[in-house]
């Protein structure tokens, strides 16, 4: 029985470390702590735990379709447009929130897949380089499946090609 209670014991802890505690001075100037926080006249400071940062409600500076001057552009069009308005409520705010994630996530895929697709390139087009340094005779397969020979010219501009594509792709 008194492993059940200190295992209970145990596993509130970490909840009972998270309460935040505040302190003020009530109406008889004495100094009071309490876990509620006070009523909102009363000014109060929190003691123990996280400080949360309250939401600005502006839109993060993030590029969404990858063009940063047209999300900087969106932004401040957002931010004027919201100047005139009423505070968001809880709710509102929250799914603000939740939409203004979902597009940072979009537009960080989005530079992932782009990013990801140059390093593919970048790799193919050594590759294609060195294929054309090494020398040699060199064969494609033409549309009827038969081994087509390229000549030195077509040798000598699949080079130049594969040189433009690494400058191109390669940083």
């Amino acid at each position: 029985m008194k492993i059940r209670v200190l295992l209970l014991c145990l596993a509130m802890l970490p909840a009972l470390a998270n309460a935040e505690i505040y302190k003020w001075k009530d109406k008889d100037g004495s100094i009071r702590y309490s876990d509620v926080p006070p009523p909102s006249n009363i000014k109060h400071e929190p003691m123990v735990g996280k400080k949360i940062p309250k939401p600005t409600g502006q839109a993060p500076l993030a590029p969404v379709d990858g063009d940063i001057t047209k999300a900087i552009d969106r932004n401040k069009a957002a931010d004027k447009a919201e100047e005139g308005k009423a505070p968001l409520s809880k709710e509102e705010a929250a799914a603000k929130r939740a939409r203004d994630a979902e597009a940072q996530k979009k537009a960080d895929d989005a530079v992932l897949a782009e990013k990801k697709l140059r390093e593919e390139n970048c790799k193919a087009a050594r590759s294609n380089l060195a294929t054309f340094k090494n020398g040699g005779r060199i064969a494609k397969t033409n549309e009827k499946g038969e081994r087509e020979y390229m000549s030195d010219a077509q040798i000598d501009q699949g080079k130049v090609d594969a040189q433009k594509d690494v400058e191109k792709y390669c940083d």
